[in-house]
């Protein structure tokens, strides 16, 4: 069971409930803010905020139908779905204290800039139905599937990867995954070319589930919600 937390009368009129214990539906999601969220407070404003959002290229079907719903069932009430940062981002912002001091108090999410500190909750850790969950929100968001053309004229051979910053919480990952007996490829500290930053490149860690196999396994025990993901596992993968 999960401590009480005061709601505010903002709270109270758009629904929000805080979850007394952690289910599925509620670590699938904790893996979706890993993710792709944020969660700040501005002091000045004395504002709390959740922010989570994707591509609006290939994202919005995953945003407005697998999210929503969830986000909905979990906490209560609707988050308003739109573009963000100029129409290049799409997904919701939510303004609530109680809901941020849940999710970094009691869950455990970073506030703030979440790449020295992000890993995997301890309450979640704890579970192997909810860390199953807590890893498919993740892929899900910050995760892709491809299909290589390697030694024929088609894209053929599976490759799921995963990709982050913060290279503890890709060990975290990793681990688990080899825990498992999948059978995966790391790499550490390795920089990619970036002309947003000062330096012109960004130092990612990443890891790879190559072929058949891996899929197969990582469709039986894991899966994907993501629209996009599966859309490419249909249009390319034979069994």
């Amino acid at each position: 069971m999960l401590q009480k937390i005061s709601l505010s009368k903002k709270d109270k009129a758009k629904g929000l409930k805080i979850p007394k214990k952690i289910n599925q539906d509620l670590a699938y999601l904790i893996g979706v803010f890993a993710g792709d969220g944020s969660l700040g407070y501005r002091p000045n404003k004395y504002e709390y905020s959740l922010k989570c959002v994707g591509n609006p290229k290939d994202e919005k079907e995953f945003y407005n139908k697998i999210i929503k719903q969830k986000f909905t069932k979990v906490f209560g009430f609707s988050p308003d779905i739109k573009l963000f940062d100029k129409e290049t981002t799409f997904g919701f912002r939510v303004f609530s204290k109680a809901l941020i001091t849940y999710l970094t108090k009691i869950i455990g999410l970073p506030l703030g800039s979440k790449y020295k500190t992000l890993k995997i909750p301890n309450k979640i850790f704890a579970n192997n139905n909810l860390i199953i969950q807590f890893v498919k929100g993740v892929i899900d968001t910050d995760g892709s599937i491809s299909f290589k053309k390697k030694y024929k004229k088609y894209p053929y051979y599976p490759v799921i990867s995963f990709s982050s910053k913060s290279k503890n919480f890709t060990k975290e990952i990793a681990n688990w995954l080899k825990n498992q007996d999948f059978k995966i490829v790391e790499k550490y500290d390795y920089k990619i070319i970036d002309f947003r930053t000062k330096q012109g490149y960004t130092i990612i860690n990443r890891i790879e589930l190559n072929g058949n196999q891996n899929l197969i396994k990582w469709m039986n025990k894991i899966g994907f919600s993501s629209p996009k993901h599966i859309k490419k596992i249909k249009k390319y993968w034979k069994k």
